[in-house]
């Protein structure tokens, strides 16, 4: 788990009011509210170095966030959600106009 650190700035008034407007505009608090500009912007210049791993970690992510879920549905009290799943997700990708996967194996293996 991830321990937050507590750091404090100070802002000039117009820029404290422009803060704290957008934070509650957002339904949010200062803190979250700024901790996520400091999060997109960190998000944003890390984007520029090293895009090949990124790119292998989203495809990571991918592919652990879809044997995840497939071992939820197989663990479904209700057996034929899985099988739901997988046709919709194979409607979804004619309508997208993308080639399904192959039918001889690995849409079982989780």
């Amino acid at each position: 788990m991830t321990n937050h650190i507590c750091l404090q700035t100070y802002l000039s008034y117009p820029l404290a009011q422009w803060v704290r407007s957008e934070a509650d505009d957002h339904g949010e608090c200062v803190s979250v509210f700024i901790r996520d500009l400091v999060m997109a912007a960190y998000i944003a210049q890390d984007e520029g170095h090293n895009d090949t791993l990124k790119g292998l970690d989203k495809a990571r992510e991918i592919v652990f966030s879809s044997v995840a879920l497939d071992a939820i549905l197989s663990a479904h009290p209700d057996s034929s959600l899985r099988q739901k799943t997988h046709d919709a997700y194979g409607r979804r990708l004619q309508r997208l106009g993308l080639a399904p996967a192959s039918s001889n194996g690995g849409r079982d293996e989780a």
